[in-house]
């Protein structure tokens, strides 16, 4: 089930930031995640560089590919959309 909340806002980039920075720290190339994770490179740049939001399975896969547990991937998304709501509110 989708939540509107969530998809009437654009990404930000901080959980593009934070995969791209647990990635570099452990010196994966944006090909491998990709790899690991069953989708395109180019997919993983869009996220990383805040242009697309993950749904839930891709989280999964790239918590997998990362070796870090679900719920940190899930913790840099739900700061993210913190993030996201906080700046709407400020502009309201």
């Amino acid at each position: 089930m989708s939540n509107p909340i969530i998809e009437n806002y654009p990404m930000s980039k901080l959980f593009g930031e934070r995969l791209r920075e647990e990635r570099k720290k452990q010196h994966m190339t944006v090909n491998a995640v990709a790899q690991n994770c069953g989708i395109s490179r180019s997919y993983i740049t869009l996220i990383e560089n805040g242009r697309r939001a993950p749904g839930k399975r891709i989280l999964a896969k790239i918590a997998g590919a990362l070796h870090v547990k679900v719920s940190v991937v899930l913790n840099w998304y739900l700061e993210d959309v913190a993030e996201r709501i906080q700046k709407e509110l400020k502009t309201s």
